[in-house]
């Protein structure tokens, strides 16, 4: 709770790391963490499997690579 409120009394955006249930990220949400990553959300990925699971999750942000690349 410390590290959360700390990070955003900063004007940071805080990222949690490690979360493996789901009662971890209510209480993160609840906290207003701003983003999270673990084993919950993903297990570990190669790149192109992580560029499916992205485009799956966000489609937007294929168009978004695509503008990029152009």
């Amino acid at each position: 709770m410390a590290m959360v409120s700390f990070g955003l009394s900063l004007g940071l955006r805080v990222v949690a790391e490690g979360v493996e249930d789901a009662e971890t990220l209510a209480f993160l949400a609840a906290l207003h963490c701003d983003l999270a990553q673990g084993y919950l959300i993903s297990r570990p990925l190669e790149p192109a499997a992580m560029t499916r699971w992205l485009t799956a999750i966000h489609p937007a942000a294929s168009s978004a690579e695509a503008l990029l690349h152009a």
